[in-house]
């Protein structure tokens, strides 16, 4: 009877925590088509997340060290499969990265090239940084960390 008890107990635990814990509502199953739109309607994705008990770290800042930068932001397809990049491919990369390829920054100096990320968590880089895609010389600040082996600069403005 005791064994019975316990048991139960267990189970009832388990169905609490897997109530309390966890995507109630499938919101990590959600479609990137779906989930995109949300990307300029931080608000309400916090909140659908907070009610599916779901991580979303939307909005925290990168760590890392704060820096101005001079060079290209360009795709990272083109450039690391034939090292193409400057004014003559600034529209390839353009259309490469609202394709999703990722971005890259490359220094005018040449030097360590860096993955880019927005210095936010779930906002887009600034209109201007992504106008300027393929426009060698410009100045970007943000921060660079360096994290697992990957070099990063998380930019967070265009230095006029």
């Amino acid at each position: 009877m005791d064994q019975n008890k316990l048991v139960l107990s267990l189970v009832a635990a388990l169905g609490l925590c897997a109530f309390q814990f966890g995507d109630r509502y499938g919101l990590n199953n959600v479609p990137f088509a779906h989930v995109q739109p949300l990307v300029s309607d931080l608000a309400k994705a916090r909140n659908m997340a907070k009610q599916g008990n779901v991580d979303l770290l939307a909005g925290q800042i990168m760590p890392g060290q704060s820096v101005s930068l001079r060079g290209e932001v360009t795709d990272a397809n083109c450039y690391l499969g034939t090292h193409t990049h400057a004014y003559d491919h600034a529209f390839c990369a353009k259309l490469c990265v609202a394709a999703g390829s990722p971005l890259l920054f490359v220094p005018d100096q040449g030097g360590q090239i860096y993955f880019v990320v927005s210095v936010q968590n779930g906002v887009r880089l600034p209109d201007n940084v992504l106008d300027r895609i393929g426009v060698p010389g410009i100045v970007v600040k943000g921060k660079v960390l360096d994290t697992e082996g990957m070099h990063v600069f998380a930019v967070e403005a265009l230095v006029q």
